[in-house]
């Protein structure tokens, strides 16, 4: 494989992160060094490739046609078939490591950079000629990060990082999305079309295998971008904002000063239900029609009570931690529960918030229409149009309190959480014979509007209905009849 070198070739680079590299000629291992995560250690039984390596860090690298001359010269009697196996073979290496950057351009002026956001990522430079039926494909996304443009591709866990000196290079990619450079295109851009083939951007059109339809463009982004790699976010706990931002207090104050106190049910004590948690686990089921009698407020505090009430504060890490019945990651508990209710003997109809440390409702000023809705909503999602359920509760995430302590990662935890809280409802209910259902669906605009929230403090990411009790029934074995 040769290159024009008058014109953009693709290059490579050892990532930034990487601070040295040493080279144990007894122990036959070479040892990378990163700057914030931990060494790693590679079995390397060839020292002159060994050397090689340990010479690039802290330069700006070298096309791909100047390492496989290098190659060749550490190796003379090479054929050039092997100088080419041996150099493929080298570059996967470095890259399923962690170690590589590519870029377009020159070593002196690179135009865009490719930053692999996981082991997986390894472009294709030797690959066959791009089909004229490429298109861009359907999971790039294009972003601002700082003062540089990102043309990412999820499905290939890669960013292409243009510099200063190639944002010419954008719209010629977006350009020529639906069928390839023109025939007037100059060799640079038609360099540039090939290296995003070879590097994961293009696809073929129509020619979608199934496992690949089902992922829709948000949810491989939120896939890619919520798990761990090696690259220019750090994902998990790193406190960014502890010098900056002080961070939410545990529990919120007060939202209105209409206050429902609730009873509860004391730690440890069983209420006339309780089942063994092997049991209730069999019979738990979604009800999705109301019961045959309403829910009450009895049955809501208790409920409450049993899975949402803060049984204590404590301080960590800087920030204040609550104990609830239910787990959360860090002990933060960014979740907070409103209760739309339609029908419950005992409490008017509205929106409430759930004040976990004071065990108590406090009523909110939404309108009637907007409670009707949210509830409308979630009957809906649940098929069941025509009537409308007791009780939902919808469960906000307050991302800050874990994006405090957690980067990248946090609204997937808060979905995580939202998960362990619908399972914590299923068996409670389960076991003091109400009727429940998680929701599918769900409507955050609806509840920014209803509540007067913005959406980046509080947003609505799960609903679950709560109805009241069913006729009496027995357990029989592991199923349920009625008495």
């Amino acid at each position: 494989m040769t290159f024009d070198v008058s014109e953009p070739v693709p290059g490579i680079m050892l990532s930034p992160v990487i601070a040295a590299i040493s080279y144990d000629a007894d122990r036959l291992v070479l040892s990378v060094h990163f700057q914030d995560w931990p060494s790693r250690d590679l079995s390397w039984t060839d020292a002159a490739l060994a050397e090689f390596i340990g010479k690039m860090p802290g330069t700006a690298g070298m096309s791909l046609s100047d390492l496989q001359r290098a190659v060749g010269d550490l190796y003379p009697s090479m054929t050039d078939e092997d100088i080419g196996q041996t150099t493929n073979a080298l570059l996967r290496r470095l890259t399923q490591n962690d170690m590589l950057h590519w870029w377009f351009g020159t070593a002196q002026q690179p135009l865009c950079i490719l930053e692999p956001q996981s082991r997986l990522f390894c472009p294709q430079f030797w690959a066959p000629p791009v089909p004229d039926e490429a298109v861009l494909s359907r999971f790039v996304f294009m972003r601002r990060d700082g003062n540089t443009v990102l043309l990412e591709n999820p499905e290939y866990h890669v960013a292409l990082r243009f510099t200063k000196a190639g944002g010419d290079l954008l719209p010629v990619a977006f350009a020529n999305s639906a069928s390839g450079p023109t025939e007037d295109a100059t060799p640079s851009q038609k360099a540039f079309w090939r290296f995003l083939w070879c590097s994961g951007f293009l696809e073929v059109g129509g020619n979608d295998r199934s496992s690949r339809q089902a992922w829709d463009f948000h949810d491989r982004v939120f896939h890619a971008g919520s798990r761990s790699f090696l690259g220019v976010t750090r994902i998990g706990m790193n406190y960014r904002f502890k010098d900056t931002v002080a961070p939410l207090p545990a529990q919120k104050t007060a939202m209105s000063d209409r206050k429902i106190a609730l009873s509860r049910t004391r730690v440890g004590e069983e209420t006339p239900q309780s089942r063994p948690l092997s049991s209730v686990m069999e019979t738990r089921h979604s009800v999705r029609k109301p019961g045959h009698f309403p829910l009450t407020l009895a049955d809501l505090s208790v409920f409450l009570w049993r899975t949402s009430s803060v049984r204590g504060q404590k301080s960590g890490g800087g920030m204040e931690l609550l104990e609830r019945p239910m787990p959360a990651g860090g002990a933060i508990h960014e979740l907070e529960f409103y209760i739309a209710v339609h029908r419950c003997d005992g409490l008017e109809p509205g929106l409430y918030h759930y004040h976990g440390g004071e065990h108590a409702l406090y009523a909110l000023p939404a309108k009637p229409s907007y409670v009707q809705a949210i509830v409308s909503g979630a009957a809906g999602s649940m098929g069941q149009s025509d009537t409308l359920p007791d009780c939902v509760i919808v469960m906000a995430t307050r991302l800050l309190r874990l994006a405090w302590k957690y980067q990248a990662m946090s609204y997937r935890l808060s979905l995580l959480h939202a998960g362990v809280a619908m399972e914590t409802f299923y068996l409670v209910a389960e076991d003091m014979g109400l009727s429940p259902c998680a929701v599918g669906g769900g409507d955050s605009a609806l509840f920014a509007i209803a509540t007067g929230l913005p959406e980046d403090e509080e947003a609505a990411i799960g609903e679950f209905v709560i109805n009241g009790r069913q006729m009496p029934m027995t357990v029989e074995g592991n199923g349920r009849s009625l008495q």
